[in-house]
C-alpha cells in the first residue's frame, strides 16, 4: 500500500475497529523508536559536531514528548478495540501531537535563517518542497483524524440497526488481530520487530557504528574502508534471504516467483527488496526477513490489467499479522496480473466443485 493507497483508504476506505487499532499500535512503537533514536544519538555523536543547529535540550525534550505521544497511541489503541468514544479522541490527539513534534524537529534542524537568502532559483525550489514534504504529512494526518471519527461506538450501535452489524463485523476483525486464527498462520519473520522496526534496527546498527568511529576515535579511514561492507549488509542482506525457503514454501510447490518493489503502510522498497511467490493456493510475500501468505480464497480481486502508468498490482486481504494492502510492481507487469489471476480462478473454480450442492 503506497501513499496514494493510504490517502484513498483513509477517505474512503469502510471504518475498521480491527485496522485502526493495529494502526494507533504501529505508530506507537514508531513514536517509542523515534524518541529512544533522538535521545541516545547524542552520547555517541556530541552536539559540538552535530551538523544541524539543535538546542542542548533537545533530546530530552523529544524523549519525552515522542514517549508521551506513544503512550497515547498506545491507550487509544485500547479504547477502540473496547469501542469508546475517548478512544477515537485519544487517537486524533496523538495523531496531530506527532504531526506537529516531526515538523517541530524539522524546524530545529533545518532553521529558515541557516539557507542563505537570494533572489535566484533556491528559495522558489525550497517553497516547492516544503510545500510537497508538509502535504505529505499533513494529509495523511487529517484524513486519518476523519476516519477514526467515522468509527463505530458502543452508544451508537445501540440506537442504530446499522451500526448492529457494524459491531459484530468489526468485532470480529479486532479479534482476527488480536490472536493468529489456528491452526493457519500467515506470517513468520526472523525479528519479532514489523517490518518498519526491522529496517530502522539494520540501519541503526551500521549507522551508530559509522558515527561512534568517526567521532569518538576519530578514525575516518577505517569508516571509509568499512563502509562496502555495512552497504552489503543492508542493500543485500534483506534480497539474499528472500531465498531462504520458507515454511509456507516447503509444504507447497512454487509454481511462478518474481522479483522487484512494493510499498506496505510506512515501508517502500526497490527492486530486489521484495519477491513474490505464487502457489496453486495462494501467494507469498518477502520483504526485509518477513515472509506473509495470503490464500486466494481470502484476498480481494485482482484487476485483469495494469495501465501504461501502473504502481504495480495491489493485494489486498484482512488476515491476522498481515499487512491490510500489499502493492507489488516489478518489470513485465501483464505478465505478473496473467500469472496471479490465473493461479486464482483455478483455485477458486476447484474450491467450488468441491462445494457440496445445497
Amino acid at each position: 500500500m503506497d501513499f496514494f493507497d493510504l490517502i484513498k483508504e483513509l477517505r474512503k476506505g469502510a471504518p475498521d475497529i480491527g485496522k485502526a487499532q493495529k494502526a494507533m499500535k504501529i505508530l506507537g512503537w514508531i513514536s517509542v523508536g523515534a524518541a529512544l533514536w533522538n535521545f541516545a544519538f547524542a552520547f555517541f555523536l556530541p552536539f559540538e559536531k552535530i551538523p544541524f543547529q539543535l538546542p542542548p535540550h533537545y533530546p530530552l525534550a523529544a524523549l519525552v514528548s515522542l514517549l508521551f505521544i506513544g503512550a497515547l497511541f498506545f491507550l487509544a489503541a485500547g479504547g477502540i478495540r473496547e469501542m469508546e468514544p475517548w478512544g477515537k479522541k485519544t487517537g486524533q490527539i496523538a495523531i496531530l501531537l506527532l504531526l506537529v513534534a516531526f515538523l517541530g524537529l524539522v524546524f530545529f534542524a533545518f532553521p529558515i535563517q541557516a539557507f542563505p537568502a537570494n533572489d535566484g532559483i533556491f528559495p522558489r525550489f525550497l517553497v516547492i518542497f516544503s510545500v510537497v514534504f508538509v502535504l505529505q504529512l499533513a494529509m495523511p494526518a487529517y484524513y486519518g483524524v476523519r476516519y477514526l471519527g467515522r468509527l463505530p461506538t458502543k452508544a451508537e450501535s445501540l440506537n442504530d440497526p446499522f451500526y448492529q452489524e457494524s459491531l459484530s463485523r468489526n468485532i470480529e476483525n479486532s479479534e482476527k488481530f488480536e490472536k493468529a486464527t489456528e491452526p493457519e498462520k500467515y506470517k513468520e519473520a526472523l525479528l519479532p520487530l514489523g517490518i518498519f522496526g526491522t529496517f530502522v534496527l539494520f540501519l541503526g546498527i551500521p549507522l551508530a557504528i559509522m558515527f561512534f568511529i568517526t567521532t569518538r576515535q576519530g578514525d575516518s579511514f577505517l569508516s571509509f574502508f568499512i563502509m562496502p561492507f555495512f552497504f552489503i549488509f543492508l542493500f543485500c542482506g534483506p534480497a539474499i534471504y528472500n531465498y531462504v525457503p520458507s515454511s509456507f514454501q516447503k509444504s507447497r510447490t512454487v509454481d511462478a516467483y518474481f522479483v522487484g518493489g512494493s510499498s506496505i503502510f510506512l515501508f517502500s522498497g526497490s527492486w530486489p527488496f521484495f519477491k513474490l511467490l505464487v502457489y496453486k493456493d495462494g501467494v507469498e510475500i518477502r520483504v526485509m526477513f518477513h515472509r506473509f501468505f495470503i490464500p486466494y480464497d481470502k484476498m480481494e480481486d485482482i484487476p485483469d490489467k495494469i495501465g501504461f502508468f501502473n504502481r504495480g498490482v495491489l493485494i489486498k486481504s484482512n488476515l491476522p499479522g498481515v499487512p491490510s494492502g500489499i502493492r507489488f510492481s516489478s518489470f513485465g507487469m501483464k505478465k505478473i496480473v496473467e500469472t496471479l489471476n490465473k493461479a486464482r480462478n483455478s483455485f477458486l473454480q476447484e474450491t467450488d466443485k468441491e462445494k457440496p450442492a445445497s
